[in-house]
């Protein structure tokens, strides 16, 4: 598949460029988006990791590493997040859905 901005969740499973999340759905960087919750659907390998920060800061948002192969990690935030960023291969395996509110 591909990466698709439209409908809720965001779904994220290419990374081979950066991501910023508020930028690809049109709004400024930096604009707030009341966020449910960020889950890493089916990393495929052990010690894969996914690391979603903030754009400004590079404050960590979501930090998991794989322990189970194929098992969903979930992060339930319910709350306003800003600058949601993914680095150019800042998720090893799987696809990012992030659940908006």
């Amino acid at each position: 598949m591909s990466n698709s901005f439209k409908g809720n969740p965001i779904f994220l499973d290419d990374f081979s460029s950066a991501i910023d999340v508020c930028a690809s759905l049109g709004f400024a960087t930096g604009t707030p988006l009341k966020v449910k919750s960020i889950e890493w659907a089916y990393p495929a390998s052990l010690n894969d990791t996914a690391l979603i920060t903030d754009k400004a800061s590079g404050r960590p948002i979501f930090k998991e590493t794989c322990f189970v192969a194929k098992q969903n990690i979930a992060l339930n935030i319910e709350s306003w997040v800003d600058n949601l960023y993914i680095a150019a291969s800042g998720v090893g395996s799987g696809a990012i859905l992030i659940f908006l509110m």
